[in-house]
């Protein structure tokens, strides 16, 4: 038998995951694989909403693109730049959709890709990183010592002790399984019309135009193929009653994260876009207060470092009643929640322990792809990238900034594009 020494600590089991994620791509062993790896991952079949990144000599070069693929990049370019002499050169694809997938290769096979959410499971294809609403090192040093500093302001004995959640519900006119977090939400307002002294979950926003959540008999159709309640709002009792008084379950002012500490139950209800992600999460552990997470599949690269009873308690339409009572009517149980929900941020979520990952990440991409044999000089970087083109990448430099590549004196040979000519000069100038 195992010892209890042996027993690998959140953060371990957190590393594990990644690197078993890894394991569904062969390991490259040749300069030759290596190198078509790298043309792989720069070239892929789709684009948009992905980063092609490829980090040389601790400077991080990517396509220009917006959105949460800048806020990715962002967040990379500083744990580089913070440490970069842990971060050798190396490539790999990211893709930033909330529910993600590998991207393929222009033979229909399935790239190494890192994302940011799997919506169904662990063993989905991909490699997880922190999301980005977490923002770079700098950003979330500074919202987790406010949080934590609101979770010393109030005691918790003195906190409102209902569970306590906020967000928006929209229908996005899909199919039921691709609505399955606007549902979830939606059935965490239920629970305050009916237990309003147990549950403050309310919606700021909800999509008006779609009839739906205000028709009874629509709800009772609704079905769900994959869901394990098939017809979910069928076991609502009153549900017509319930929804005549919605506006009671609707709070359009905003609510700062720093006020959660004022629970002493904080809900989360997976994300409303496609049931993956809900980047409410992110803020939950700092509070001091305990941690309810609605019962669904959706995963993140931490959430293997988690553990039901110790971290958080799982919930659903049935039995959260009973769950937010088991919490408030149990005093030692509630207090291991909160030491539970507070190791996640000080050894999951901490910055530096994003930060960390990060870079763990990177350097098993390198190790399992052996991108040293592709890109660790000159010569050998620029025939790995002949071939690709670059002509849409920049640089991106620490706090979001992004910088043209600027023009070298190296000039194309055969085969070559000059922008990616140009980019393997700037990384390997001297300094």
């Amino acid at each position: 038998a195992r010892g209890a020494a042996a027993t690998p600590t959140p953060a371990q089991r957190v590393l594990d995951a990644m690197r078993l994620s890894l394991q569904r791509w062969d390991k490259v062993e040749t300069k030759r694989g290596a190198q078509d790896y790298v043309r792989d991952i720069l070239s892929p079949a789709k684009r948009g909403a992905l980063g092609r990144i490829l980090i040389l000599n601790g400077r991080v070069f990517a396509n220009n693109e917006g959105g949460k693929v800048q806020q990715h990049l962002a967040m990379v370019s500083r744990a580089v730049r913070e440490r970069h002499s842990k971060v050798k050169n190396v490539a790999y694809l990211h893709n930033s959709e909330a529910s993600g997938s590998c991207i393929q290769n222009k033979k229909g096979e399935l790239l190494p890709t890192t994302l940011i959410a799997k919506k169904y499971s662990s063993k989905e294809c991909g490699v997880l990183v922190p999301n980005p609403y977490f923002g770079d090192l700098d950003h979330w040093k500074a919202v987790a010592q406010l949080l934590e500093a609101a979770s010393r302001k109030h005691p918790y004995w003195k906190r409102d002790p209902r569970a306590f959640w906020r967000g928006h519900i929209r229908w996005r006119n899909k199919d039921c399984d691709h609505e399955s977090g606007n549902i979830a939400r939606f059935l965490g307002t239920l629970l305050t019309l009916r237990h309003p002294d147990q549950f403050d979950v309310k919606v700021r926003h909800l999509e008006e135009k779609k009839s739906l959540w205000s028709n009874s008999t629509a709800l009772h159709a609704t079905k769900c193929k994959d869901s394990p309640s098939k017809y979910p709002f069928r076991g609502v009792g009153d549900l017509e009653g319930l929804i005549g008084r919605l506006s009671e379950a609707q709070d359009v002012s905003w609510v700062d994260p720093v006020d959660y500490a004022k629970y002493k139950i904080l809900a989360h209800f997976p994300g409303g876009t496609t049931g993956s992600y809900s980047r409410n999460l992110n803020h939950l552990w700092a509070t001091g207060s305990t941690v309810m997470i609605w019962d669904h599949p959706a995963q993140e690269h931490y959430y293997a470092g988690l553990e039901e009873g110790r971290t958080h308690l799982v919930f659903n339409a049935t039995n959260a009643v009973d769950v937010a009572t088991k919490i408030t009517g149990n005093q030692r149980l509630a207090r291991h929640l909160r030491e539970g929900a507070a190791a996640v941020q000080k050894e999951l979520v901490c910055a530096d322990c994003l930060h960390g990952f990060l870079l763990e990440t990177l350097k098993a991409f390198r190790a399992h792809f052996r991108t040293q044999l592709a890109l660790d000089d000159v010569e050998t970087a620029r025939a790995t990238l002949r071939g690709v083109e670059c002509g849409d990448f920049v640089e991106y430099v620490s706090h979001g900034v992004v910088e043209k590549i600027p023009p070298s004196s190296a000039k194309a040979g055969p085969g070559e594009d000059q922008s990616c000519v140009d980019l393997v000069s700037v990384a390997f100038a001297p300094p």
